[in-house]
């Protein structure tokens, strides 16, 4: 057997793992597993990270926003499967088969991992807030969120002048301003900003926004 053939063989390895090689050449692999201690040594490394994947394709379903596909573990192995033939005839991938295990594993363990926080993740709770619009064509609305840290001001509006840069400040109950950041208006596109005060949530009494030659163009009283 020549080198090259030999790493063809290495090559099968993972699609072998993942149950994709097709059998005439899953049986050709392992009648050289059973001369090669180095490949039997590299499977024997494989085979865990398989079953990782195994375990994350055959894991209950959870209900979840934006659910990924019940057949997105066979895709992914069945797109593995390929990929490692494709190498094979190329003969230039060393080590695809770790490589491809790995990747799908990462690729399923991410999306697990999405479908977790989707789900487990508690609901952010916000306050609606009135505001007072003082700018013709001017649309805003807005609502607040209580954090440990501060409080954060989801602002939704139209009709800031496109281009021009506004400053929002969250304005205490001892009279001060304090910044909460700034933004770039967008015209009559509609546009959603996150804006963070330091200021906690007993402590802090509106906000408001301002121009750049600071003219007040929205207000709010919480």
């Amino acid at each position: 057997m020549t080198e090259r053939e030999h790493e063809q063989l290495r090559v099968d390895l993972g699609a072998y793992v993942l149950g994709q090689l097709p059998a005439a050449e899953t049986e050709r692999l392992e009648e050289h597993l059973d001369d090669c201690a180095s490949c039997t040594a590299e499977l024997a490394e494989l085979t865990p990270v398989a079953g990782a994947l195994a375990a994350l394709r055959g894991s209950p379903d959870r209900t979840a926003p934006d659910e990924p596909p019940a057949d997105l573990g066979d895709r992914v192995a069945g797109a593995v499967g390929h990929a490692a033939r494709d190498e094979r005839r190329r003969g230039w991938a060393r080590a695809a088969g770790v490589a491809t295990v790995a990747a799908a594993v990462a690729v399923v363990a991410a999306l697990g991992v999405q479908r977790l926080v989707a789900e487990d993740a508690p609901a952010v709770p916000t306050e609606a807030v009135g505001v007072v619009d003082r700018a013709p064509g001017v649309d805003a609305t807005a609502a607040l969120v209580a954090h440990t840290w501060g409080v954060e001001v989801k602002l939704h509006a139209s009709g800031f002048a496109p281009g021009d840069r506004y400053r929002v400040a969250v304005l205490g109950t001892d009279g001060e301003r304090y910044p909460a950041g700034e933004f770039v208006g967008t015209g009559a596109r509609e546009m959603d900003c996150n804006l963070n005060s330091s200021v906690l949530r007993d402590r802090a009494a509106g906000f408001e926004v301002r121009d750049d030659t600071g003219r007040v163009v929205v207000t709010s009283t919480f």
